[in-house]
């Protein structure tokens, strides 16, 4: 049995890809973390009980295990035109001179992950030849790569959460993502039961988005019909991208997208309220006393909403990471 499983997070967040190594049963050293926002490494210091400090990517001699990157993804996104000099998610290529050139030797598994759109081939905006860059460059670097669009919700947790994943395997093994799973817990066995619904109240602009009739709950929508009835334990997107449409999606049992400053409502036993930081931060795949130790050093809700919004989904990385230990790329 390995020792540890040595790590190298580059953009890493509150460290999603090393809780999800620890619930496989893997001892895992991170050999650096790298993050530039502050509140986001005291969430990761005092989640893992470490004592990092805000960095930029710099250079290491050492041996990694397994190198996990998320470069930020803004512009990225179906309305970003990301500029190969100037944008923010292009730091993709730093990683790549990493791992080319700042590394004693390369790491056996590279993971990536990212929003879906940089596999977008649109004719007004596409990014597929930035994917295209990264995985060309991968091969030239002696990796063989694979890429796909999952869903958390495919994958143990109750969020329609796609993402990109691209695992790169130095083997040159073929890699195949896991199989999708039944979704065994729905949004309702997420909810923090308690909490004062009367503390997340929707806002009167908010309110505005639903009616009742004859006893039940309907949200407006741009359908056929106009409307769409909200069951208990239904999740309501109530951001209006369009002020004009006032759209209201609705997730039957399954939280749509949760996002930096996520404004979804809840209908549970006969009232709607909206999802707080604490249920978001579950609706990742993380503990209620990772939650509890960043409250502890004084972050607010609102810092937690954001850093839940722009992590990477935990059960998602662990049915990746079995299916790399069962096919011998993790020693354990």
């Amino acid at each position: 049995m390995k020792e540890t499983t040595n790590i190298l997070e580059l953009f890493g967040g509150v460290g999603a890809p090393r809780r999800a190594l620890e619930l496989c049963g893997l001892n895992v050293k991170s050999i650096d973390y790298v993050e530039i926002l502050p509140y986001a490494v005291m969430a990761y210091n005092n989640i893992f009980d470490i004592s990092y400090k805000p960095q930029n990517i710099i250079n290491w001699n050492m041996d990694v295990d397994i190198l996990i990157h998320g470069s930020p993804c803004q512009d990225f996104t179906k309305e970003g035109k990301n500029d190969i000099n100037t944008g923010r998610s292009i730091l993709y290529n730093r990683t790549l001179e990493i791992i080319e050139n700042g590394l004693h030797k390369r790491p056996p598994v590279v993971i990536w992950e990212n929003v879906p759109n940089l596999a977008s081939q649109g004719k007004k905006v596409s990014h597929k030849h930035h994917l295209d860059h990264y995985i060309e460059t991968m091969e030239r670097l002696g990796y063989r790569s694979a890429y796909a669009i999952l869903d958390a919700s495919k994958y143990g947790i109750p969020q329609a959460r796609e993402r990109l994943y691209v695992v790169s395997l130095l083997s040159g093994k073929e890699f195949k993502f896991p199989e999708e799973i039944p979704l065994k817990y729905h949004l309702v066995d997420y909810l923090d039961k308690t909490i004062n619904p009367a503390d997340y109240a929707l806002s009167d602009a908010e309110k505005q988005l639903f009616f009742t009739n004859n006893g039940n709950l309907y949200v407006r929508e741009a359908t056929k019909t106009g409307y769409k009835l909200v069951e208990d334990g239904d999740c309501i997107n109530v951001a209006f991208p369009n002020p004009k449409t006032r759209r209201g999606r609705v997730g039957k049992g399954v939280a749509k997208t949760l996002t930096t400053s996520p404004r979804q409502a809840v209908y549970t036993n006969g009232m709607l309220r909206m999802l707080s930081a604490k249920e978001c931060w579950r609706l990742m795949g993380f503990k209620d006393k990772d939650y509890a130790a960043m409250k502890r050093v004084g972050l607010t809700d609102s810092q937690i909403f954001h850093l839940a919004g722009n992590s990477i989904c935990v059960p998602v990385l662990q049915h990746i990471f079995k299916k790399l230990m069962n096919i011998g790329e993790i020693e354990f």
